[in-house]
């Protein structure tokens, strides 16, 4: 499974992290997370980069329980289309079957399984990537989102029967409690959000058939692993200034091994070199459209040591120079 995340699980993350003294742009600059994409539920990012994220601020902000605070700020609808066909179906166990059928669409590093017993339903979130710094506090993000969820559903009243967390406690005990409002387990087999059987007949206030029609065939035609050349893409965008677009760094900002890296790149038809040059070319056609942008510096934000490396490429590129290629692009606009 690829390790990604929509964007969008970054929602509010910036307003929390400012709320508690912190500078959210050094944070995100140190996780090589671009700002602008926060939100975006159709970018993706390092799964592995919200998990260390959390977990830096929860340590240096003294903020333990980090990330049970930013869901408690976030909106189930950061989810996109499954939020959209768990609000939309019939029931809510309809809803559940259908968030955990398709919860690879917000994150394929995410595993999670509906268990249907004689009295209770165990509501299961597991993380694929187990070798994860900072595991425990995307868990108690997850899990935190997915109470938000079932409240978006049931009702703002709802609480589970029971929590349990397979990572040792992280924070204060009421905290866990205050937040979920039910009694909390640490050191489990699983990570389970439990709660009565009855719960999955309720009938959703919202039933509409056009929107969950539209949304699960969308979330249908969703392969796990889509996009994973576009979040490889934006590391390397980020890392040539840096010159440090090579498969070995990139693999290492993406907490992968580089033959894994290409490994999954070749399933998707794609080759690290090629994303590499085509990050180039479009960077440097946005680049050299902005004529407050001078040749120097288009070439420093390619990781070109020199100036005749960038005329080189864009001869190969566009089939001329890049003063003739700016020239083109502003005189018509881009």
């Amino acid at each position: 499974m690829a390790d990604l995340i929509s964007a969008s699980s970054l929602t509010r993350l910036p307003e929390l992290i400012s709320e508690l003294g912190g500078d959210p742009y050094e944070f995100l600059d140190r996780v090589g997370v671009d700002p602008a994409v926060i939100g975006a539920y159709d970018h993706f990012l390092p799964f592995s980069a919200l998990s260390t994220l959390l977990g830096l601020c929860a340590d240096e902000l003294e903020a333990p329980d980090f990330a049970i605070r930013l869901a408690g700020k976030q909106d189930p609808d950061i989810l996109g289309p499954v939020a959209i066909a768990a609000r939309s179906a019939e029931t809510i166990g309809d809803a559940l079957h259908d968030v955990a059928r398709y919860a690879h669409v917000y994150s394929p590093a995410l595993a999670v399984d509906l268990t249907v017993g004689d009295t209770e339903v165990s509501y299961g979130i597991d993380t694929v990537l187990h070798r994860l710094p900072y595991r425990s506090h995307v868990v108690e993000l997850a899990m935190g989102v997915t109470l938000q969820t079932f409240r978006m559903m049931a009702g703002p009243d709802f609480h589970p029967t029971h929590i349990s967390f397979q990572h040792p406690r992280i924070s204060e005990l009421r905290r866990y409690v205050e937040f979920f409002g039910c009694s909390v387990e640490f050191s489990s087999d699983r990570n389970l959000l439990t709660f009565p059987r009855g719960v999955m007949h309720r009938h959703l206030p919202r039933v509409d058939p056009m929107a969950y029609d539209l949304a699960v065939r969308f979330m249908a035609g969703r392969d796990p692993d889509v996009a994973f050349h576009d979040a490889v893409s934006a590391v390397i965008v980020r890392s040539l200034p840096a010159g440090a677009a090579t498969l070995k760094q990139v693999a290492t900002l993406m907490m992968l091994h580089p033959r894994t890296l290409q490994r999954r790149l070749a399933l998707e038809g794609k080759a690290f070199e090629s994303l590499v040059d085509d990050s180039r070319r479009e960077l440097a056609r946005s680049l050299l459209s902005n004529r407050d942008v001078s040749l120097s510096e288009v070439s420093r934000q390619l990781g070109y040591s020199e100036p005749s490396t960038l005329t080189r490429s864009c001869k190969r590129w566009f089939s001329t120079t890049p003063l003739k290629k700016r020239r083109e692009l502003t005189r018509r606009g881009g």
